[in-house]
C-alpha cells in the first residue's frame, strides 16, 4: 500500500460528507478507487435517492487493498499466538495499521460535517461500538460485529481522540444489501434523516430530558400523587410505563409523562453477583406500591408500553393490579409495517428525531453494570417509547387504520385473558403419559445401542457424553465424517447439518439405513414432546393444576399468533403441537 494518504480514495477534499467502506472488492482494485463495484454503484443510488449529491461526497476504505476471497478477516492475525498490535478486541496486520493511520489522516485534513461508516471494520475503525466473535470460518481470527444494531445513530468517531466529537453515522454496507435487499429502504432512511437532514444540519443532539434515577422517596411519591391528582380531576395522562426484571422478580419501573421527563422507581439495591436487597425501607416501599397500583389502574391513566403483555404479568404478580393497557409500539409498528423487526432500538431509530443504540434489548437484567445504569437505561427507554407511540398515533389514522388497530387491541386484551385463565391440565393423565413416552424412549434406546454400540460411534464412550442416539453432533460426525455420507445442507446456516429434513434425504439416498434413520426421527419427536410438552411447568391455581403460557398477536407477519413460555418460564409453545398419529 503507497504511503500517500490519499492512495485509493476518490471525491473532493472539501466534501461535507466522507464515506467509509471495509476494502476493496475485485472492481475497486482494477481501478484502484473506492466503491466503483456494483455495491458501490447501488451505495450511490441510495446516496442521490436520500437527496443527496453522491459526486460531492469523499469515499475511502479503512485498507485499500482486496483480500483474498474479499474476507476482510484475512488482514488480521489469529488470536492465538498473535504477534500483531491489539486494536479493541482484534489484532490487525500491518496493511491494516497503516490504513488505519491514513483514514484519520484524511479525516483531520477534509473536516467533513459527518463520517458515514459502512459495514463492521469501518465501525470498528472509528469507534468503540464493535464487538467481536469468532466465527469457523475466520480460521481463527476475531470479526467484529455490531453493525446491525449501531446503524442509523447518531454517534461520533470516539475510537480517535482528536476527532471523537465529530459525528458519524454507522450504515450497512452496501454489498449485504445486495445480498439482504429487505434492509436496502431502512438504509436510505438513515442516509435521508441522519445524515441529509442531521448531520448536515449540525443537529446533531437534541435537549437534554429531565431524569430521576433513582429519585429520592419525597420526589417518587410526590410525582406519582401529582399524577394520580391530574388523574382524580378527569384527566386523560398519558403515561408510558416499563419494567427491568432479573431472577424473575421486578427490579424497577419506569414512567414518562413526555419526551423530555421520566422517573424510574427501583425496587433492589445490588451489585453484580451479590443477593438482593429492597431499596426502600419497609414503610417507604410500602407507599410507593400503594401509588403506583392505585395510578396504572386509574381509569383514567392510559398506559402505553412496548410488548407489554409481557410487563403486565409482572404487574399483576408483584403489584397486584392490571393497567389500564391503552397503546402499545411493538403493536402499532407490526400493524403498519408487518415482517419487519419490532425491538425498541429498532424503532426509536426510525421514529425518534435524535437516536442511538443504548442497549441490549433483554427481557431479563444481567445483573452486569450498577443499579443506577439499569435505572438509566428504563428511562430512557421509557422517554424513546414515549415519542416512538406519538409517531405511531399519527401515522395509524394517515395511513387509514384505525378500525384494524382498534381490533389489533381488542385481540391483545383477549390474549391476557387467556393467559391469566390458562389451561386446565390433567396432572394423574400427564403422568401416565409421561411413563409411557419414558418406557418408549428407553425401549428404542436399548435398540439403538443394541444394532450400534455407543464405543464403536465415539470414542469418548464412558466418559460422561451424551449416548450417540441424543447427540446429533455425534452422529453428523460419525455418518458425515467416519462413513463418509454426504450429508445435505442446512439451508439457513449453510452448513452440513443432521437435522430431521436431513434424515429424510438420507433415507431416500440410503435405504439400507431408512430404519435406523426413520428411528431416529421418531426419537428425537418423542424427547421434543416429552420436555416440550409433557414436562412444561405448570401453574398451581384453585380447581387444579393449570399451563399459562405468553400469547404474542404480532408474533408473525401472517398477523397469526404465536405462543411461548411465559414470563416466568411456565407454560410452552402451543401452536405447534404434534397431533400424532390415529390408529
Amino acid at each position: 500500500m503507497a504511503s500517500d494518504i490519499w492512495y485509493g480514495t476518490s471525491g473532493p477534499r472539501s466534501a461535507r460528507i466522507v464515506v467509509v467502506g471495509e476494502s476493496w472488492g475485485w472492481e475497486e482494485q482494477q481501478a484502484r478507487a473506492p466503491f466503483v463495484g456494483q455495491s458501490g454503484q447501488e451505495l450511490r443510488r441510495m446516496i442521490a435517492e436520500a437527496g443527496l449529491d453522491p459526486d460531492e461526497c469523499f469515499y475511502t476504505n479503512v485498507v485499500p487493498e482486496r483480500p483474498d476471497g474479499n474476507e476482510m478477516w484475512r488482514f488480521f492475525s489469529p488470536t492465538k499466538g498473535a504477534v500483531a498490535p491489539f486494536v479493541r478486541g482484534l489484532y490487525p496486520l500491518p496493511n491494516v495499521v497503516e490504513g488505519l493511520r491514513c483514514l484519520h489522516e484524511q479525516l483531520r485534513a477534509i473536516k467533513p460535517l459527518v463520517v458515514v461508516a459502512c459495514g463492521n471494520y469501518a465501525l470498528w475503525a472509528l469507534t468503540n461500538c464493535t464487538s467481536w466473535s469468532t466465527p469457523a470460518e475466520a480460521e481463527g481470527r476475531r470479526v467484529p460485529s455490531g453493525i446491525m444494531q449501531w446503524r442509523g445513530s447518531q454517534w461520533y468517531c470516539d475510537a480517535v481522540p482528536d476527532l471523537a466529537t465529530l459525528p458519524l453515522v454507522p450504515l450497512i454496507h452496501p454489498a449485504a444489501i445486495l445480498r439482504a435487499w429487505y434492509n436496502r429502504a431502512v438504509t436510505v432512511h438513515d442516509l435521508r434523516e441522519r445524515v441529509c437532514k442531521q448531520g448536515l444540519a449540525r443537529d446533531w443532539r437534541g435537549p437534554k430530558p429531565q431524569v430521576h434515577a433513582p429519585p429520592t422517596f419525597e420526589h417518587a411519591r410526590s410525582t406519582l400523587i401529582h399524577w394520580i391528582n391530574s388523574c382524580n380531576n378527569g384527566n386523560k395522562l398519558r403515561l408510558m410505563n416499563d419494567i427491568e426484571t432479573a431472577r424473575g422478580l421486578m427490579t424497577c419501573i419506569g414512567f414518562a409523562d413526555s419526551p423530555q421527563f421520566a422517573m424510574s422507581i427501583p425496587f433492589i439495591r445490588t451489585g453484580y453477583g451479590q443477593p438482593f436487597e429492597s431499596y426502600w425501607t419497609y414503610e417507604e416501599e410500602k407507599t410507593l406500591v400503594k401509588l403506583i397500583r392505585t395510578l396504572l389502574s386509574h381509569p383514567n391513566c392510559l398506559v402505553e408500553g412496548q410488548n407489554y403483555l409481557y410487563d403486565i404479568q409482572y404487574i399483576q404478580k408483584f403489584l397486584g393490579c392490571t393497567p389500564q393497557h391503552a397503546f402499545d409500539s411493538m403493536l402499532a409498528h407490526h400493524l403498519l409495517f408487518p415482517g419487519t423487526p419490532k425491538g425498541l432500538d429498532y424503532l426509536s431509530s426510525l421514529y425518534c428525531k435524535y437516536h442511538w443504540y443504548w442497549k441490549e434489548d433483554h427481557k431479563e437484567w444481567d445483573m452486569r453494570g450498577s443499579i443506577e445504569q439499569l435505572l438509566q437505561y428504563n428511562a430512557l427507554d421509557c422517554l424513546k417509547n414515549f415519542e416512538i407511540n406519538t409517531v405511531l398515533k399519527d401515522l395509524i389514522p394517515k395511513l387509514g387504520q384505525e378500525a384494524q388497530w382498534a381490533e389489533e387491541m381488542e385481540k391483545n386484551s383477549l390474549a391476557l385473558e387467556m393467559m391469566n385463565r390458562g389451561i386446565r391440565i390433567d396432572t394423574g393423565e400427564r403422568g401416565m403419559f409421561l411413563m409411557n413416552l419414558c418406557a418408549e424412549a428407553d425401549s428404542m434406546a436399548f435398540w439403538f445401542n443394541r444394532i450400534l454400540p455407543q464405543e464403536f460411534v465415539s470414542p469418548d464412550a464412558g466418559k460422561g457424553v451424551a449416548a450417540w442416539w441424543q447427540s446429533p453432533h455425534q452422529q453428523r460426525r460419525f455418518f458425515g465424517t467416519d462413513l463418509g455420507f454426504n450429508l445435505p445442507t442446512n439451508r439457513k446456516t449453510d452448513r452440513k447439518t443432521f437435522n430431521g429434513e436431513a434424515l429424510t434425504q438420507l433415507g431416500d439416498r440410503h435405504p439400507e439405513f431408512i430404519r435406523l434413520f426413520e428411528a431416529l426421527e421418531l426419537f428425537r419427536s418423542i424427547r421434543v414432546f416429552t420436555n416440550t410438552f409433557v414436562r412444561a411447568e405448570l401453574d398451581d391455581a384453585p380447581g387444579g393444576s393449570r399451563m399459562r403460557c405468553m400469547f404474542n398477536t404480532a408474533g408473525t407477519e401472517t398477523f397469526r399468533w404465536s405462543s411461548s413460555e411465559n414470563a416466568f418460564g411456565r407454560g410452552t409453545n402451543l401452536q405447534n403441537i404434534p397431533k400424532g398419529e390415529e390408529d
